[in-house]
Protein backbone atom coordinates (compact mmCIF):
# COMPACT_ATOMS: atom_id res chain seq x y z
CA UNK A 1 0.00 0.00 0.00
CA UNK A 2 2.74 2.25 1.28
CA UNK A 3 4.35 1.53 -2.55
CA UNK A 4 1.78 2.06 -4.65
CA UNK A 5 0.68 5.80 -2.49
CA UNK A 6 4.34 6.57 -3.33
CA UNK A 7 4.12 6.16 -7.03
CA UNK A 8 1.15 8.04 -6.89
CA UNK A 9 2.52 10.92 -5.11
CA UNK A 10 5.69 10.81 -7.32
CA UNK A 11 3.80 10.80 -11.08
CA UNK A 12 1.32 13.67 -9.61
CA UNK A 13 4.33 15.44 -8.49
CA UNK A 14 6.09 14.99 -11.67
CA UNK A 15 2.78 16.27 -13.82
CA UNK A 16 2.11 18.79 -11.84
CA UNK A 17 6.11 20.24 -11.84
CA UNK A 18 7.06 19.06 -15.91
CA UNK A 19 3.87 20.90 -17.35
CA UNK A 20 3.95 24.23 -15.40
CA UNK A 21 7.64 24.79 -15.54
CA UNK A 22 9.15 22.70 -18.64
CA UNK A 23 9.79 25.65 -21.42
CA UNK A 24 10.02 22.55 -23.43
CA UNK A 25 7.92 18.67 -24.41
CA UNK A 26 9.20 17.96 -27.63
CA UNK A 27 11.04 14.67 -27.40
CA UNK A 28 12.35 13.17 -30.51
CA UNK A 29 12.32 9.82 -28.60
CA UNK A 30 10.00 8.55 -26.15
CA UNK A 31 10.97 7.93 -22.77
CA UNK A 32 10.34 4.50 -22.58
CA UNK A 33 12.78 4.63 -25.84
CA UNK A 34 15.41 6.30 -23.78
CA UNK A 35 14.99 4.24 -20.61
CA UNK A 36 15.39 0.83 -23.32
CA UNK A 37 18.65 2.13 -24.53
CA UNK A 38 19.77 3.26 -20.97
CA UNK A 39 19.14 -0.52 -19.96
CA UNK A 40 19.91 -2.41 -22.47
CA UNK A 41 16.05 -3.75 -22.99
CA UNK A 42 15.73 -3.28 -26.62
CA UNK A 43 12.48 -6.13 -26.84
CA UNK A 44 9.66 -7.14 -24.91
CA UNK A 45 11.60 -10.18 -23.39
CA UNK A 46 14.41 -7.94 -22.43
CA UNK A 47 12.31 -5.43 -21.08
CA UNK A 48 10.03 -7.88 -19.08
CA UNK A 49 13.60 -9.39 -17.79
CA UNK A 50 14.34 -5.87 -16.71
CA UNK A 51 11.49 -4.96 -14.54
CA UNK A 52 11.63 -8.32 -13.07
CA UNK A 53 14.72 -7.96 -11.71
CA UNK A 54 14.07 -3.87 -11.22
CA UNK A 55 16.20 -2.58 -13.87
CA UNK A 56 17.92 0.87 -13.84
CA UNK A 57 20.78 2.84 -14.17
CA UNK A 58 22.95 4.32 -11.29
CA UNK A 59 22.09 0.64 -9.58
CA UNK A 60 25.17 0.74 -7.43
CA UNK A 61 24.89 3.50 -4.78
CA UNK A 62 23.57 4.25 -1.35
CA UNK A 63 22.04 7.08 0.45
CA UNK A 64 23.27 9.37 3.14
CA UNK A 65 21.92 12.54 4.30
CA UNK A 66 23.61 16.04 5.63
CA UNK A 67 22.50 19.41 5.59
CA UNK A 68 22.86 22.40 3.23
CA UNK A 69 23.87 25.67 4.73
CA UNK A 70 22.78 28.89 2.27
CA UNK A 71 25.50 31.97 1.37
CA UNK A 72 22.77 35.00 2.38
CA UNK A 73 25.42 37.13 0.23
CA UNK A 74 23.73 35.16 -2.60
CA UNK A 75 20.54 37.24 -2.08
CA UNK A 76 22.62 40.86 -3.32
CA UNK A 77 22.28 39.43 -6.49
CA UNK A 78 19.13 36.67 -6.92
CA UNK A 79 16.11 36.53 -5.99
CA UNK A 80 15.57 32.77 -4.73
CA UNK A 81 13.53 33.38 -1.12
CA UNK A 82 14.43 29.48 -1.54
CA UNK A 83 18.16 30.40 -0.19
CA UNK A 84 17.32 32.65 2.77
CA UNK A 85 16.58 29.53 4.92
CA UNK A 86 20.12 29.05 7.77
CA UNK A 87 19.84 25.47 7.09
CA UNK A 88 18.14 23.25 4.74
CA UNK A 89 17.92 18.93 5.40
CA UNK A 90 19.72 17.27 2.34
CA UNK A 91 19.32 13.51 1.09
CA UNK A 92 22.43 12.54 -1.01
CA UNK A 93 22.39 9.60 -2.87
CA UNK A 94 26.21 8.82 -4.54
CA UNK A 95 26.56 5.84 -7.23
CA UNK A 96 28.97 5.23 -10.07
CA UNK A 97 27.06 4.68 -13.56
CA UNK A 98 25.47 1.98 -15.27
CA UNK A 99 22.69 -0.98 -14.82
CA UNK A 100 25.54 -3.29 -12.86
CA UNK A 101 25.17 -3.18 -9.26
CA UNK A 102 28.06 -5.28 -8.95
CA UNK A 103 30.48 -2.45 -10.84
CA UNK A 104 34.42 -2.24 -9.75
CA UNK A 105 34.62 1.17 -8.18
CA UNK A 106 37.56 1.83 -9.81
CA UNK A 107 36.21 3.45 -12.38
CA UNK A 108 36.90 6.87 -12.90
CA UNK A 109 33.03 7.76 -12.51
CA UNK A 110 31.35 9.66 -9.48
CA UNK A 111 27.67 10.85 -9.58
CA UNK A 112 25.94 12.66 -6.43
CA UNK A 113 22.12 13.38 -6.93
CA UNK A 114 20.82 15.06 -3.54
CA UNK A 115 17.51 16.12 -2.82
CA UNK A 116 17.45 19.61 -0.64
CA UNK A 117 13.96 19.65 1.35
CA UNK A 118 13.08 23.17 2.54
CA UNK A 119 10.07 24.57 4.22
CA UNK A 120 7.93 24.62 1.67
CA UNK A 121 9.76 23.82 -1.71
CA UNK A 122 12.36 21.48 -2.74
CA UNK A 123 15.66 21.12 -4.65
CA UNK A 124 17.09 18.46 -6.33
CA UNK A 125 20.58 18.22 -7.69
CA UNK A 126 21.65 14.96 -10.62
CA UNK A 127 25.28 15.21 -11.12
CA UNK A 128 28.61 14.19 -12.53
CA UNK A 129 32.06 14.25 -12.03
CA UNK A 130 32.59 14.86 -15.73
CA UNK A 131 31.62 18.63 -17.38
CA UNK A 132 31.63 17.04 -20.70
CA UNK A 133 28.70 15.59 -22.08
CA UNK A 134 27.96 13.17 -24.55
CA UNK A 135 24.82 14.30 -26.13
CA UNK A 136 23.54 17.01 -27.36
CA UNK A 137 19.96 16.12 -27.87
CA UNK A 138 17.60 13.12 -27.71
CA UNK A 139 18.78 10.84 -31.21
CA UNK A 140 22.83 11.49 -29.80
CA UNK A 141 21.61 10.44 -26.25
CA UNK A 142 19.66 7.05 -27.39
CA UNK A 143 22.66 6.09 -30.22
CA UNK A 144 25.24 6.79 -27.32
CA UNK A 145 23.25 4.53 -24.96
CA UNK A 146 22.97 1.89 -28.05
CA UNK A 147 25.80 1.72 -28.91
CA UNK A 148 27.72 1.78 -26.34
CA UNK A 149 26.74 -1.51 -25.21
CA UNK A 150 28.03 -3.22 -28.31
CA UNK A 151 31.10 -3.19 -26.90
CA UNK A 152 34.52 -2.23 -28.99
CA UNK A 153 32.62 -2.18 -32.14
CA UNK A 154 29.85 0.28 -30.85
CA UNK A 155 32.23 3.01 -29.49
CA UNK A 156 34.12 2.81 -32.55
CA UNK A 157 30.98 3.69 -34.34
CA UNK A 158 30.28 6.20 -32.02
CA UNK A 159 34.16 7.72 -32.17
CA UNK A 160 33.72 7.85 -36.30
CA UNK A 161 29.82 9.28 -36.15
CA UNK A 162 29.41 11.45 -33.31
CA UNK A 163 31.62 14.57 -32.36
CA UNK A 164 30.34 14.77 -28.95
CA UNK A 165 31.09 10.89 -28.22
CA UNK A 166 34.11 11.22 -29.06
CA UNK A 167 35.04 14.44 -27.19
CA UNK A 168 33.63 12.81 -23.95
CA UNK A 169 35.36 9.13 -24.64
CA UNK A 170 38.63 11.38 -24.95
CA UNK A 171 38.10 13.17 -21.52
CA UNK A 172 37.10 9.96 -19.75
CA UNK A 173 40.57 8.61 -20.85
CA UNK A 174 42.29 11.47 -19.13
CA UNK A 175 39.96 11.31 -15.80
CA UNK A 176 41.97 9.55 -12.92
CA UNK A 177 39.79 7.96 -10.02
CA UNK A 178 39.30 9.92 -7.11
CA UNK A 179 39.89 8.18 -3.90
CA UNK A 180 36.71 9.34 -2.49
CA UNK A 181 33.01 10.58 -3.34
CA UNK A 182 34.38 13.60 -1.16
CA UNK A 183 37.16 14.60 -3.57
CA UNK A 184 35.24 14.54 -6.56
CA UNK A 185 34.38 17.76 -8.17
CA UNK A 186 30.49 17.31 -9.40
CA UNK A 187 28.86 19.14 -12.79
CA UNK A 188 24.99 20.07 -13.49
CA UNK A 189 26.06 19.79 -17.11
CA UNK A 190 22.42 21.32 -17.85
CA UNK A 191 21.95 25.10 -17.93
CA UNK A 192 18.90 26.75 -15.58
CA UNK A 193 17.62 30.84 -15.10
CA UNK A 194 18.31 32.68 -12.33
CA UNK A 195 15.94 35.65 -11.34
CA UNK A 196 18.04 38.42 -10.61
CA UNK A 197 17.78 41.27 -8.15
CA UNK A 198 17.14 43.82 -11.16
CA UNK A 199 14.80 41.62 -13.13
CA UNK A 200 17.21 40.13 -15.84
CA UNK A 201 16.95 36.15 -16.22
CA UNK A 202 20.26 35.07 -15.40
CA UNK A 203 21.45 31.31 -17.36
CA UNK A 204 23.82 29.62 -15.18
CA UNK A 205 25.03 25.67 -14.44
CA UNK A 206 25.35 24.22 -11.22
CA UNK A 207 28.84 22.52 -9.67
CA UNK A 208 30.03 21.54 -6.75
CA UNK A 209 33.59 21.99 -5.26
CA UNK A 210 35.04 19.97 -2.73
CA UNK A 211 36.38 21.47 0.27
CA UNK A 212 39.14 18.99 0.85
CA UNK A 213 39.97 19.21 -2.67
CA UNK A 214 40.50 16.51 -5.60
CA UNK A 215 42.43 14.29 -4.53
CA UNK A 216 43.00 10.72 -6.99
CA UNK A 217 44.40 8.03 -6.61
CA UNK A 218 47.98 6.54 -7.94
CA UNK A 219 47.88 3.09 -9.91
CA UNK A 220 49.86 1.38 -7.74
CA UNK A 221 47.16 2.01 -4.75
CA UNK A 222 44.47 1.38 -7.39
CA UNK A 223 45.45 -2.26 -7.57
CA UNK A 224 45.73 -2.09 -4.19
CA UNK A 225 42.01 -1.58 -3.28
CA UNK A 226 39.41 -4.12 -3.88
CA UNK A 227 36.35 -3.38 -5.90
CA UNK A 228 33.68 -1.98 -3.48
CA UNK A 229 35.60 0.45 -1.56
CA UNK A 230 33.72 4.01 -1.88
CA UNK A 231 30.62 3.26 0.09
CA UNK A 232 32.95 2.38 3.09
CA UNK A 233 35.36 5.16 2.86
CA UNK A 234 32.72 7.90 2.76
CA UNK A 235 30.87 6.58 5.65
CA UNK A 236 33.69 5.94 7.82
CA UNK A 237 34.94 9.17 7.15
CA UNK A 238 32.06 11.29 7.95
CA UNK A 239 31.74 9.52 10.97
CA UNK A 240 34.70 11.65 11.79
CA UNK A 241 34.33 15.11 9.61
CA UNK A 242 31.37 15.82 7.56
CA UNK A 243 32.28 15.83 3.65
CA UNK A 244 31.82 18.88 2.47
CA UNK A 245 31.00 21.13 -1.03
CA UNK A 246 30.74 24.86 -1.82
CA UNK A 247 28.10 24.98 -4.58
CA UNK A 248 28.57 27.84 -6.92
CA UNK A 249 26.25 29.06 -10.32
CA UNK A 250 28.89 29.57 -13.05
CA UNK A 251 26.63 32.77 -15.10
CA UNK A 252 26.85 32.50 -18.77
CA UNK A 253 27.37 35.27 -20.77
CA UNK A 254 25.38 36.45 -24.09
CA UNK A 255 27.80 34.14 -26.80
CA UNK A 256 27.43 31.39 -24.35
CA UNK A 257 25.41 28.41 -25.59
CA UNK A 258 22.94 27.20 -22.84
CA UNK A 259 20.63 24.67 -24.46
CA UNK A 260 23.17 21.96 -25.25
CA UNK A 261 25.05 20.65 -22.50
CA UNK A 262 27.99 19.15 -24.85
CA UNK A 263 29.48 23.15 -25.15
CA UNK A 264 31.61 23.98 -22.31
CA UNK A 265 31.79 27.56 -21.16
CA UNK A 266 35.03 29.02 -20.26
CA UNK A 267 36.35 28.82 -16.45
CA UNK A 268 36.76 32.52 -16.80
CA UNK A 269 33.18 32.96 -16.40
CA UNK A 270 31.54 34.43 -13.19
CA UNK A 271 30.85 32.26 -10.55
CA UNK A 272 27.81 32.90 -7.32
CA UNK A 273 28.89 31.36 -4.74
CA UNK A 274 25.21 29.09 -3.51
CA UNK A 275 26.41 28.20 -0.13
CA UNK A 276 27.84 24.52 1.16
CA UNK A 277 26.87 20.81 1.21
CA UNK A 278 27.87 19.19 4.59
CA UNK A 279 26.96 15.14 4.13
CA UNK A 280 27.84 13.84 7.56
CA UNK A 281 25.07 11.44 8.18
CA UNK A 282 23.43 12.33 11.42
CA UNK A 283 19.53 12.23 9.44
CA UNK A 284 20.49 8.49 7.87
CA UNK A 285 18.19 7.04 10.25
CA UNK A 286 15.26 9.35 9.08
CA UNK A 287 12.71 7.87 6.55
CA UNK A 288 13.43 10.02 3.76
CA UNK A 289 17.43 8.77 3.63
CA UNK A 290 15.80 5.29 4.18
CA UNK A 291 13.50 5.63 1.62
CA UNK A 292 15.72 7.28 -0.42
CA UNK A 293 16.35 4.86 -3.33
CA UNK A 294 12.34 4.14 -3.92
CA UNK A 295 11.89 7.38 -5.80
CA UNK A 296 13.35 9.72 -7.67
CA UNK A 297 15.73 12.77 -8.04
CA UNK A 298 14.08 15.71 -10.44
CA UNK A 299 15.93 18.17 -11.69
CA UNK A 300 13.06 19.76 -12.69
CA UNK A 301 11.63 20.39 -9.11
CA UNK A 302 12.99 24.00 -9.09
CA UNK A 303 12.04 26.23 -6.09
CA UNK A 304 10.61 30.13 -7.26
CA UNK A 305 13.34 32.11 -9.02
CA UNK A 306 14.53 29.26 -10.81
CA UNK A 307 13.55 27.42 -14.15
CA UNK A 308 14.35 25.12 -16.19
CA UNK A 309 16.61 26.05 -19.96
CA UNK A 310 15.13 24.52 -23.08
CA UNK A 311 17.76 22.19 -22.97
CA UNK A 312 16.09 18.81 -24.78
CA UNK A 313 18.49 16.53 -22.49
CA UNK A 314 17.28 18.24 -18.67
CA UNK A 315 13.58 18.28 -20.17
CA UNK A 316 14.16 15.19 -21.21
CA UNK A 317 15.35 13.75 -17.46
CA UNK A 318 12.40 13.77 -15.44
CA UNK A 319 9.77 11.90 -17.46
CA UNK A 320 12.37 8.82 -18.49
CA UNK A 321 13.06 8.58 -14.82
CA UNK A 322 9.69 8.68 -14.07
CA UNK A 323 9.19 5.57 -16.93
CA UNK A 324 12.42 3.70 -15.40
CA UNK A 325 10.64 4.49 -12.01
CA UNK A 326 7.27 2.65 -12.82
CA UNK A 327 8.58 -0.03 -14.09
CA UNK A 328 10.53 -1.14 -10.77
CA UNK A 329 7.21 -1.20 -8.92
Amino acid sequence: MRSNRLFWLIKTSFLTVFILSSPVLAIDRTSAELVDAVNGTPDTVSRDAGKKIKLRNHAKGFCTSGTFIPNPKLQHTLTIPFFKQDEIPVVARFSLGGTNPHASDRGAGRFMSLKIDGHKESLNFVTTNSPVFFASNLEEFFNFQTKVKQGAEGKKWLMDNQPNAKTFFNYINTLPPSVSFANSRYFGVNSFLFSANNGQIMPGRWSFEPVDGEIYLSQAKLDSLPNDFLKTELLTRIKQKPAEWDLYIQLAQPSDEINDPTVLWPESRQRLLVGQVRIDGKRDNETATIQCDRGIFNPVLLPKGIAPSADPILNARTPAYIESFIRRQ
